[in-house]
C-alpha cells in the first residue's frame, strides 16, 4: 500500500467517524424533541383533568414516632375521627392478665406530633370483658389487624396456629365516635379467596401405561412419583423415565395412582399441586411453557393471585411471569396470607 493509499483511508475513516457522531447527535436531537413534545402534552392532559375532577395534591408533612409504654411488636393502626388506634402485641411475662392497654394505644395529632390520649375512645364496659375471655380462653391470642368493613370497624385476632382462625370485636363508627356492638360477628370478616384459580385433580384417563408411566396434564406436561423421583416430563415418552425436571420422594413404592395432583393452567403457566404417597404435604411446581423450565415454589400453598392483564402470577415470595420470568424475595416471613388488591 503507497502512502498516498494510507491517507486515503484515514479520510476516510475520519468522514465515517464524523458521519456516525453526526448520526449519533441527528438521532438524539430527534429523540429529546420527541421526550420535550410528549412530556408538553401530558402536562396539557394532566392540567385538563385537574379541571374537570379537582385533585388534592399529596405531600409529607412531616415524621413522628409515637411510644408506647412496654416494648411491642407492631401491627396495625386505624383512623377514627381526629385521633387513630394503635395495635400492637406485647410479653406480659409473668403476669396473668392481659388487659386492654397491653394491645392498643389511642394517640391525637396536635401541634405536628402525636399525643396519646387514653383508651376513651374504646372504653366499655362489655368489650373489656369480652377481651378479657378472650386472653383467658384463647392461651395463644394475638392482636393480627384492624378492618372496616363499611360503617363498622373489627379488630381482628389470630387465636390458631391458622392465620384464618380469628376471632373479631365489631363496632360501629359513628361521627368520629366507636360504639361497641359484639363479638360474634366473626362470620362478616372473611379474606378473599386465597387462589385466584381452581385446582383440577387429574383422573385415571388421564394415565398413560408403559415402562416409565406418567399422567398427561391436557397433552401439555406429563407428571409421575414412581420409581422413586416425582419427575416433570415435556414429551409423551412412558419408554424413557427421564424429564426436564426431577426430585426424589419419599416412598419409591408407589403406584401412578398413589399420588394426589392437582393442575391449573393460567396461559402459559401450568400450576401443579402434588402430595405423593403419605406425604405429609403437598409440593407446588411452576412450569413455564416459554422456557420449558420447572421450579419448585411452596409458598403458592399460602396464596396465588394474578397479576393485571394476564402478566402472571404473584404469591408471597415471589411472582413468576408469563413470559418464565421468576422473582423470589429473600425474606423469611411465613403463612402469609392474601388481603386485597389495590387497583
Amino acid at each position: 500500500m503507497t502512502e498516498n493509499d494510507q491517507d486515503q483511508v484515514q479520510e476516510q475513516s475520519a468522514d465515517q467517524i464524523q458521519l456516525e457522531g453526526g448520526t449519533y447527535e441527528v438521532i438524539r436531537h430527534r429523540l429529546s424533541n420527541h421526550g420535550r413534545d410528549l412530556r408538553q402534552r401530558l402536562d396539557k392532559l394532566n392540567t385538563a383533568r385537574k379541571e374537570v375532577f379537582g385533585a388534592i395534591e399529596s405531600k409529607l408533612i412531616a415524621s413522628e414516632r409515637i411510644s408506647t409504654q412496654n416494648n411491642c411488636v407492631p401491627r396495625d393502626m386505624v383512623p377514627v375521627g381526629d385521633s387513630f388506634i394503635f395495635g400492637y402485641n406485647v410479653f406480659v411475662g409473668l403476669r396473668t392478665e392481659t388487659v386492654v392497654a397491653d394491645v392498643f394505644a389511642v394517640y391525637r395529632f396536635q401541634e405536628g406530633s402525636f399525643v396519646e390520649s387514653g383508651l376513651e375512645l374504646i372504653t366499655d364496659e362489655q368489650f373489656e370483658a369480652d377481651f378479657k375471655n378472650l386472653y383467658k380462653y384463647y392461651r395463644h391470642t394475638v392482636f393480627s389487624k384492624f378492618a372496616v368493613i363499611g360503617h363498622h370497624l373489627f379488630m381482628v385476632f389470630q387465636v390458631g396456629k391458622d392465620v384464618t382462625d380469628v376471632k373479631t370485636f365489631k363496632w360501629l363508627i359513628r361521627e368520629g365516635k366507636l360504639q361497641y356492638l359484639d363479638n360474634r360477628s366473626d362470620h362478616e370478616f372473611v379474606y378473599p379467596p386465597q387462589h385466584e384459580f381452581e385446582w383440577i385433580r387429574t383422573t385415571q384417563d388421564m394415565h398413560r401405561s408403559g415402562l416409565n408411566p406418567h399422567i398427561s396434564i391436557e397433552d401439555r406436561i406429563f407428571v409421575e412419583t414412581v420409581g422413586g423421583d416425582l419427575t416433570i416430563k415435556i414429551e409423551d415418552n412412558t419408554a424413557s423415565g427421564e424429564g426436564i425436571y426431577s426430585e426424589p420422594v419419599d416412598d419409591p413404592d408407589q403406584t401412578l395412582n398413589d399420588a394426589e395432583i392437582y393442575y391449573a393452567i393460567i396461559g402459559n403457566v401450568i400450576a401443579l399441586k402434588i402430595r405423593p404417597y403419605q406425604e405429609p404435604h403437598f409440593r407446588y411446581i411452576l412450569y413455564s411453557e416459554k422456557t420449558q423450565r420447572a421450579v419448585r415454589i411452596d409458598s403458592v400453598r399460602d396464596a396465588c393471585v394474578l397479576l393485571p392483564e394476564d402478566h402472571g402470577l404473584v404469591f408471597p415470595k415471589g411472582y413468576f411471569l408469563q413470559t418464565g420470568d421468576l422473582k423470589q424475595f429473600d425474606t423469611d416471613m411465613q403463612d402469609m396470607v392474601f388481603e386485597k388488591r389495590i387497583s
